[in-house]
């Protein structure tokens, strides 16, 4: 488990809510100087604490669909394991791959082009090469609503809402808005001059993009992906299903969610077996017994709790997957 001290989770604090954010900036919101900022950036990558620097992307505004598939393997030997998150790995559309205990052994996210066969086509040529020997059960839930609260690592309240009004499209995209958010999408600490060199148009010119992509809904926003692990935490996902429906029940679910201290996202879900999924951080099964206890006692009469199982690894963190960037 690693420590951090006050100026640690200031930092955290800043990059979470914003991890474009320059060094000096940051040395002048936390009093703190910039040589020491940077040099504590540095060990918290290092040290696998901050993992991704991410730019947070309108799916809709991108005109994309998002689908979590949950996976139940059998006969699985280490090697045939990783051969499948290889595989997963360098799809075009996958973004998310965890692996779990539980019913489900792997969850992977398909992020793919509301028209065309892009989800179809990746779907099927993935159950084709391991579904015979490998795969005992698998379900696919359309995403119709996230939410991410990533400053709840760091005992924070702050979260941002992911499903912006966006006001352009992906037609009105041209190469080189593509080629701009692909590069940010990788990193979202990329400099205008970085960003420059790789696309040959001026840094001004590269800055008077990014803000038209953020003035259009496209970019929504920055943040940072924290490895939950080295502040001692386990990630159970919780699934559930409601037994009553209506924008009143999804408020009151989705203001508990958001509230609750533990709970670090959810996913709301268009059909399926469940309605919803939500990550919960613990330290220990006491802490998951409490919340599982809060919740029932506060939304069994919506909904009740069909499954839970814990998340062993993150393969991949959440960003938008290379293929949305060259649409065909």
């Amino acid at each position: 488990m690693m420590k951090l001290d006050v100026y640690d989770r200031r930092i955290l604090e800043v990059l979470i809510e914003n991890s474009e954010e320059q060094i000096s900036a940051i040395a002048k919101k936390i009093r703190l100087r910039r040589e020491n900022v940077n040099y504590r950036i540095n060990r918290m990558v290092k040290s696998g604490l901050i993992k991704e620097f991410n730019t947070i992307l309108n799916e809709r505004a991108l005109e994309l669909s998002h689908y979590v598939v949950f996976v139940e393997l059998i006969k699985l030997e280490e090697k045939t394991e990783l051969e499948i998150i290889d595989y997963l790995r360098n799809s075009s559309f996958v973004s998310w791959i965890g692996t779990s205990a539980g019913r489900w052994s792997l969850v992977f996210d398909i992020i793919a082009y509301d028209k065309g066969s892009n989800f179809e086509k990746i779907l099927t040529e993935f159950l084709k090469r391991f579904g015979g020997d490998h795969i005992e059960n698998y379900e696919v839930l359309r995403l119709n609503k996230r939410d991410y609260f990533a400053s709840k690592l760091i005992g924070k309240e702050k979260y941002f809402h992911e499903n912006a009004e966006s006001k352009a499209s992906l037609k009105r995209l041209d190469n080189i808005d593509l080629r701009i958010l692909s590069l940010l999408n990788k990193n979202s600490r990329k400099t205008l001059v970085e960003i420059s060199s790789k696309i040959g148009l001026t840094p001004n010119g590269v800055n008077n993009r990014i803000k038209g992509l953020i003035n259009n809904g496209i970019i929504t926003g920055y943040t940072i992906s924290i490895n939950w692990k080295k502040l001692g935490y386990e990630w159970f996902t919780i699934q559930i299903k409601l037994h009553k429906y209506g924008e009143e029940v999804y408020a009151k679910m989705e203001s508990f969610f958001r509230n609750h201290k533990k709970v670090v996202f959810y996913y709301r879900y268009l059909g399926g077996s469940w309605d919803y999924d939500i990550g919960v951080l613990v330290q220990n099964s006491d802490e998951l017994r409490d919340f599982i206890n809060e919740f029932r006692r506060n939304l069994s009469d919506v909904s009740k709790i069909s499954d839970v199982f814990l998340t062993l690894e993150e393969i991949t963190g959440y960003k938008m997957p290379e293929g949305v960037f060259n649409p065909s």
